[in-house]
C-alpha cells in the first residue's frame, strides 16, 4: 500500500474516484479539479499490485479567529474509495496521513463534516473528539418576525435594492464574512471560498445580498439553495441577518424567487430573531485539535463550520 500527495498527473485517478463516489457530473468534477484541487493537499492511496489510486482524501485550508489571531486548520473533504476496494480501512489510513500532514505543517486543527451518523462514529474513533453543533430555525414566509403589535413592519429605511455583484467580487465577499462570521465560525481561505460559492451554484443556490439606499451600513448577505426533495423549502446556510425587521425584509425580497416557497431553514439565527420559531440543535461537524491551549480548545467547541461541503 502506498499513500502519496497528488499532483496534476493524478487527475485521471481523482476523476474516477469522484465519479464513482460522489457524482457523475463531469462539469462538477472539473469545477473541483480547476478551482479547488490546486489549493488543497490531496492524498491518494494505491494498494499493492495496483497501478492507479483507489482512494482519496483532500485537506482544504481553513481558519478561525481567536483572541485577534488567525489559527490555520484543515478541512477534510471528498473522502472516497472505489466500491471494489471498500471495507479495507483505506479512509482510516488516509485520515492518519492527514494527521501527520497537519502536525508537520503545525496546523491548529482538522475539521470534518460527516455525511451520516455512522461516519460521526467512525471519525470519533479516529480521535476527532470535539463535536460542533448548529442551531436550525424554521421560518415561515407568511408571518412577521419583527415582533411588533402592528405585525409586519419593514425597516424605516429606503427601499431595498438587490445586488448580484458580490458573487464575482471575492475580496468583498471574503471581507464581509470575515467581519461578521469569524468569531463564531471556521472559515475557508479566499481560494476555497470562491470554490465553495461555485459549488453552491450546482445546488441551484447562490450568494446574494441586498442593501438599504439610505444607509451606509454593510449589505445584508446570505447564501441559500433550495431543497432537492421539497420545493417549498430553502436552506440559508450563511448570512448576517441579525434582527427581525431585516428578516422580514429578506422574506419580502426573496418570496418571488421561489414560487412554491413556504419555509426557510436558517442556520444560527440570533436568539432575538428565532425565539418564537421552531428551533433545534443538531450536530454539524467534528474537530481534532492539535493545540494544547485550553482556551483555544474551548473556543473551538463553540464554532460552526461555515459553507459546509461534505
Amino acid at each position: 500500500m502506498k499513500i502519496h500527495l497528488a499532483t496534476a498527473e493524478d487527475t485521471h485517478s481523482i476523476s474516477k474516484i469522484w465519479s464513482e463516489c460522489f457524482t457523475d457530473d463531469t462539469n462538477y468534477i472539473n469545477n473541483y479539479l480547476e478551482n479547488c484541487f490546486p489549493h488543497t493537499k490531496t492524498f491518494l492511496l494505491t494498494p499493492e499490485n495496483e497501478v492507479n489510486a483507489v482512494a482519496s482524501l483532500s485537506v482544504l485550508p481553513c481558519y478561525t479567529n481567536y483572541n485577534g489571531k488567525n489559527y490555520q486548520g484543515g478541512y477534510i473533504y471528498a473522502v472516497g474509495t472505489l466500491t471494489e476496494h471498500r471495507g479495507k480501512s483505506y479512509s482510516k489510513y488516509l485520515t492518519q496521513e492527514a494527521f501527520r500532514y497537519a502536525r508537520n505543517e503545525k496546523l491548529s486543527f482538522l475539521v470534518v463534516k460527516p455525511a451520516t451518523e455512522s461516519l460521526y462514529e467512525l471519525y470519533s474513533k479516529l480521535s476527532f473528539d470535539i463535536t460542533l453543533y448548529e442551531k436550525i430555525t424554521k421560518i415561515s414566509t407568511n408571518r412577521s418576525y419583527n415582533f411588533t403589535p402592528e405585525g409586519l413592519l419593514m425597516c424605516d429605511k429606503m427601499p431595498i435594492v438587490r445586488s448580484f455583484t458580490f458573487f464575482w467580487d471575492i475580496d468583498c465577499i471574503y471581507n464581509l464574512r470575515e467581519r461578521y462570521l469569524s468569531k463564531e465560525s471556521i472559515l475557508h481561505s479566499k481560494e476555497i471560498l470562491s470554490y465553495a460559492i461555485k459549488e453552491i451554484s450546482y445546488r441551484k443556490g447562490s450568494f446574494e445580498s441586498f442593501y438599504y439606499l439610505s444607509q451606509k451600513d454593510d449589505p445584508v448577505f446570505y447564501v441559500c439553495y433550495p431543497s432537492e426533495n421539497n420545493d417549498s423549502l430553502v436552506y440559508v446556510i450563511d448570512h448576517n441577518i441579525n434582527d427581525g425587521s431585516v428578516l422580514d425584509d429578506f422574506i419580502y425580497e426573496n418570496t418571488s424567487t421561489f414560487p412554491n416557497l413556504k419555509y426557510y431553514q436558517f442556520i444560527n439565527l440570533p436568539n432575538i430573531v428565532s425565539k418564537r420559531c421552531r428551533t433545534k440543535k443538531i450536530k454539524s461537524a467534528l474537530v481534532k485539535s492539535f493545540e494544547e491551549d485550553p482556551g483555544f480548545n474551548k473556543h473551538l467547541k463553540k464554532l460552526r463550520l461555515s459553507l459546509p461541503m461534505e
